[in-house]
């Protein structure tokens, strides 16, 4: 004890480094080992196919299905406005008065044992006498675009909850020939009338 009450100033200082000496050593050590860890992990995310590339490629696909669950649920909700997007883009000569988008109807069914209900959409076209004529190439065009949920510009997204399920058409010459019981010609022509056009959507009844 008597060296300690007797201990100078510099003898103090040398005294303490010696115990802190040691301890500084460790530390700058356990830094020096955490930088090269972080370099090291540094460098495995940020080369080809590493961390980063791999989180933005997960955040993209987190982004799309996001973006696609936003799609499919506006397709349910708000079924008119998609089925006129959809119909639209068939034609640059078409007007949302060409036709009506009617209201989704529940129809009850049974698959297997699982009860369901198939929401049936109609699509009206013309009006009265009024009757539209289109080639079978608009047809298929109409009915590609409600059930590939497709848009202009996009080039991927999930397809429609919307299937097609009743199409009725009438040639257009044929009906004249029909009512004047005349014999038709060995062709039909590429004109045809949308008698009865509608899609639907399966869903599961809760239990």
């Amino acid at each position: 004890m008597n060296f300690l009450k007797n201990m100078d100033l510099y003898q103090g200082i040398i005294l303490l480094s010696v115990f802190l000496l040691p301890a500084g050593g460790w530390w700058v050590n356990d830094l020096n080992n955490q930088i090269a860890q972080s370099e090291q992990a540094l460098d495995e995310a940020t080369r080809p196919g590493g961390f980063l590339e791999e989180i933005g490629e997960l955040q993209k696909k987190i982004e799309m299905v996001a973006a696609n669950k936003r799609k499919t649920s506006d397709a349910i909700q708000d079924h008119s406005t998609y089925f006129e997007g959809q119909i639209l883009q068939v034609s640059n000569n078409l007007k949302k008065n060409d036709f009506s988008v009617g209201t989704a109807r529940p129809v009850p069914n049974t698959i297997g044992r699982q009860k369901v209900n198939d929401y049936v959409v109609e699509i009206k076209w013309g009006k009265g006498r009024d009757q539209q004529v289109v080639p079978l190439d608009f047809l298929y065009a109409v009915a590609f675009n409600c059930e590939s949920g497709a848009q202009r510009g996009v080039t991927s997204g999930p397809p429609s909850v919307w299937r097609l399920r009743k199409l009725m058409v009438a040639n257009a010459i044929g009906d004249d020939w029909y009512k004047k019981k005349n014999t038709p010609a060995p062709e039909y022509e590429d004109k045809w009338n949308i008698k009865s056009m509608k899609f639907a959507r399966r869903e599961p009844k809760a239990r």
